[in-house]
């Protein structure tokens, strides 16, 4: 018996010498089955978030300004701010957030307005953006990222930095602004700004960038000539200045078909950059391999790395034009029936005067050859840049776009006989927004620029 005593003894002595936690992890009645349970439980094992006296977390309830804060200061493990001379107009000093609001106020992680915290306000996801993105130090990004976020959005640059740093995502394509955050949402998002291991797997972007010269990722991508004079598609290096050709002219697989004329690269090109690739509208000047229809525009794509060179086989037709990417679907316009004397227009455009054409704009997967959906028929002028000129002096179009149309976003821009106008890819509305008749535009952030037939630039709201 003495010895059994003895043994026990031990033990006790053995476990008492050890340390140990004897708090359990905090259960939530109402997160088990929950999409964001992993993140939720991450978090509450660090103790930056609690529950309710009930047991539950109540993941799908909109979080307030001061529970954000609160959540945020625990977990970059900010000093609160002891200063009591801080007042605001509608937190009390007794109150339990008034140093937490009074520290992030300090800090600009979150800012209050005229004296006022708005403690109790749900915070909206592009506040959340915001608000992750400076307690974080998170670069702004340029870079469009969501159909439903365009530019002039105040939050446009924090909602492309959190997404691009693999923070946040979308849903088909948008950020939903406006829309509150939820406890579960906002504690994904902290936790993946927290830990590199729970971020979502890889940045996409649902618009794509499109231009004679695009800038992306410290990047500049363009078509420049070489010292032969041939055309080329160049990476340049912002920072650096330094240069890669990842295109050059004579490199362009050719077909079969293709005739000795063919206008593969110019500098009119206008390319177009998307999640990696660069899509070149281009006018082969022969026949298609795929239909041999003569005078093509079909598109080539390459790798931002200058890998993987393909010429897709769609689309393509000898009245292709104005190619955009937007959230994942290739779009492009094509002449109705009735116009197709369009295309023996093209070329002598400059002489024909002001001419519209029926334009239909279509939409295709990705592939280019599926899933093809007529979006949108309109009128629009028949004018283009001129690359060259023919035997007979005619001026050649240097082909792909008319100048006429014009993707920025999520919006598509054209001028007729009757002015200018704009159709909305997301709500699919049209609206005119001068009754001027333009020979050519441009778009800045926040303008539309119309040249009219006379030369006097207009400048028009987006």
């Amino acid at each position: 018996m003495k010895t059994k005593l003895v043994v026990v003894w031990i033990i006790f002595l053995i476990f008492a010498a050890i340390p140990f936690q004897v708090q359990a992890a905090t259960h939530f009645s109402d997160v088990d089955s929950h999409w964001a349970k992993k993140e939720i439980m991450y978090l509450s094992d660090l103790n930056i978030i609690s529950g309710y006296p009930d047991g539950t977390f109540k993941p799908n309830e909109a979080i307030t300004r001061a529970q954000a804060s609160a959540m945020l200061i625990k977990a970059l493990k900010i000093p609160l701010n002891e200063d009591i001379s801080i007042q605001f107009k509608d937190v009390s000093k007794d109150s339990p957030y008034y140093k937490i609001l009074a520290t992030v106020n300090e800090k600009g992680i979150l800012r209050g307005n005229n004296g006022f915290m708005r403690p109790r306000e749900k915070t909206s996801r592009a506040q959340m953006a915001a608000i992750l993105r400076r307690a974080f130090d998170m670069p702004l990004d340029k870079q469009p990222t969501f159909i439903d976020v365009t530019p002039s959005h105040w939050a446009y640059q924090d909602i492309n930095g959190i997404a691009k740093q693999r923070v946040a995502g979308g849903s088909n394509g948008k950020f939903m602004p406006t829309d509150s955050v939820t406890r579960a949402q906002f504690s994904a998002f902290l936790v993946r700004a927290l830990d590199d291991k729970m971020k979502l797997s890889s940045y996409h972007s649902y618009v794509s960038t499109k231009g004679k010269t695009v800038e992306q990722d410290g990047s500049l991508y363009f078509i420049g000539k070489d010292t032969d004079s041939y055309h080329q598609l160049i990476k340049e290096n912002i920072e650096t200045g330094k240069r890669e050709v990842l295109l050059n002219y004579k490199d362009v697989p050719k077909s079969d078909w293709d005739h000795h004329s063919a206008i593969y690269l110019h500098k009119d090109t206008r390319i177009i950059v998307y999640n990696g690739e660069i899509f070149i509208p281009y006018h082969s000047g022969g026949f298609a391999e795929a239909d041999e229809v003569p005078f093509i525009y079909g598109v080539m794509k390459i790798k931002t790395n200058g890998q993987d060179l393909v010429k897709m086989k769609e689309p393509s037709d000898d009245n292709f034009r104005n190619m955009f990417i937007w959230n994942d679907r290739i779009f492009y316009t094509d002449v109705s029936e009735k116009n197709y004397s369009y295309f023996n227009r093209r070329i002598v455009q400059d002489l024909a005067g002001f001419v519209d054409s029926t334009l239909i704009l279509y939409s295709t997967a990705m592939d280019g050859s599926s899933d093809k959906k007529k979006e949108f028929s309109f009128d629009a002028r028949i004018t283009f840049d001129v690359f060259s000129y023919s035997y007979d002096g005619m001026p050649i179009e240097a082909g792909g776009e008319n100048k006429s149309v014009l993707f920025d976003h999520s919006t598509m821009y054209y001028f007729n006989k009757k002015g200018v106008f704009k159709y909305n890819l997301l709500d699919k509305k049209t609206s005119k927004l001068s009754n001027v008749l333009a020979k050519d535009m441009y778009v800045t952030e926040t303008q539309l620029v119309v040249t009219d037939l006379d030369g006097k630039e207009h400048t028009l709201k987006k």
